[in-house]
């Protein structure tokens, strides 16, 4: 229990007293959501009677309200915030872009607490410039188009800076080469072979960010597009096989394949563990708790730092020595 002393009226004692600030956890259930917050109470010095401290009450409410929102996974007002200067749009054309009430966004920011639905769009768009193009391609009509076009050059941004197809054609070709390959798996693919391509040739493979998800670094497009799947592997068909292949060097062709021989052989839960115990995705995370949800991004030059530390000490020299370090990292976590 923490307790520090400050001043207010006593109504028992008739003047102004000393107090103590007593914290304590408070376990409470809203929504049949069972949570835990830090709950502040001001006790008079003197008589030992509870004081009204009007900014102890707010700093409460805004602790118990963080908490639940934390506890059930819905958005935050500064993650809503993000987003409409992510996209270069306003509260209003953002609720209509996304299908919602035109005042609903306002709402949220006003500190409505947001519905569960409202909220996993919300976190989609933020995680995903792509579903944010969906939605606005899909309810564009519904709003201005000054709106419109400045949400689309934003959009056209993103677009330009991290292109198009190259890991779509990544992702296809570990499609069409590994069997029963999950989502979850994939993601791991896709961090392992942008990761060393840069450690090996000194130049990306593909221009993404990754985000330090719950269960490892995840490239939110390819998941939201592969999300349906669930743990389950996919089973699309991937076509353009010959498309993807003219699209590929020689160089990445034989890269991917030395990918695959050494991460896919592995589970994805295996693969996540290992990204769990490595100092990009533990150092992005920070304080949060395992099931957390963060769409904060891996910046690159940690995982270069990271991966050319490993190459060295694994003697990683050519794409076939990858099998070094995955071989490692399994022995020492599995």
């Amino acid at each position: 229990m923490r307790v520090n002393t400050s001043t207010a009226f006593c109504l028992n004692c008739g003047c102004e007293r000393d107090y103590k600030k007593v914290s304590k956890r408070v376990e409470i259930e809203v929504r049949e959501i069972r949570f835990e917050y830090v709950e502040t109470a001001a006790k008079c010095i003197d008589c030992g009677d509870e004081l009204y401290v009007p900014e102890l009450n707010d700093e409460n409410a805004q602790a118990r309200e963080d908490a639940y929102r934390k506890a059930a996974g819905l958005i935050t007002v500064e993650s809503i915030q993000a987003i409409t200067k992510k996209y270069n749009i306003g509260a209003g054309p953002l609720a209509q872009a996304l299908g919602f009430g035109e005042v609903t966004i306002n709402r949220y920011l006003a500190g409505q607490i947001p519905s569960k639905g409202h909220s996993e769009i919300l976190l989609e768009v933020l995680a995903s410039f792509k579903k944010m193009q969906e939605y606005l391609e899909i309810n564009g009509d519904s709003i201005s188009p000054v709106a419109y076009r400045k949400c689309r050059k934003k959009l056209d941004e993103f677009n330009g800076l991290y292109g198009d197809r190259k890991i779509e054609v990544v992702t296809r070709y570990f499609l069409n080469k590994v069997s029963d390959i999950t989502p979850l798996a994939l993601q791991k693919l896709l961090y392992y072979a942008q990761a060393f391509y840069y450690t090996l040739f000194g130049e990306e493979l593909f221009l993404d960010d990754c985000q330090a998800w719950a269960h490892g670094p995840v490239y939110p497009d390819v998941y939201y597009k592969f999300k349906p799947y669930g743990y389950n592997p996919i089973d699309a068909p991937a076509l353009d096989a010959e498309e993807d292949l003219s699209e590929l060097t020689n160089r990445e062709v034989d890269f991917l394949n030395a990918v695959i021989s050494a991460f896919a052989c592995y589970s994805g839960t295996a693969l996540e563990t290992m990204t769990h115990n490595e100092k990009p995705w533990i150092d992005t995370r920070g304080n949060l708790l395992p099931g957390d949800r963060s769409v904060t991004i891996i910046a690159k030059e940690a995982i270069h730092s990271y991966f050319h530390k490993m190459a060295e000490y694994h003697n990683i020299v050519n794409p076939c020595d990858m099998e070094n370090y995955s071989k490692a990292m399994i022995d020492r976590l599995l």
